[in-house]
């Protein structure tokens, strides 16, 4: 995938990841990956460089990471894109939802 689709992908997780800090929920890696367009193969193969790149960017911004609200459908367990820095996940969930929701 080139990086202007991986761009786009990008900033169509970040969108549907503000919603889900204004609703104070998470999401599955399927559900993001439905959400914008990915499923399958590209899901498991694209899903991670997204997140990467949206952690990396939320990180620049001095935001919260926004993958810490995509965990794994099976275990609950956050993945890919969540690297933690030293804080616990429900942590960064928290932050995450506290920043967004401070913003409306």
């Amino acid at each position: 995938m080139g990086k202007e689709n991986r761009d786009v992908l990008v900033l169509q997780a970040r969108a549907a990841l503000i919603m889900a800090a204004l609703r104070r929920s998470i999401v599955t890696y399927k559900e993001l990956g439905h959400t914008i367009g990915l499923k399958d193969i590209e899901l498991r193969n694209e899903m991670p460089r997204v997140l990467d790149q949206l952690a990396d960017d939320c990180a620049r911004a001095g935001e919260p990471p926004l993958p810490a609200l995509v965990v794994n459908s099976q275990s609950g367990a956050p993945g890919s894109g969540w690297h933690g820095n030293g804080d616990p996940w429900h942590t960064d969930v928290q932050r995450v939802f506290r920043h967004w929701t401070s913003r409306t």
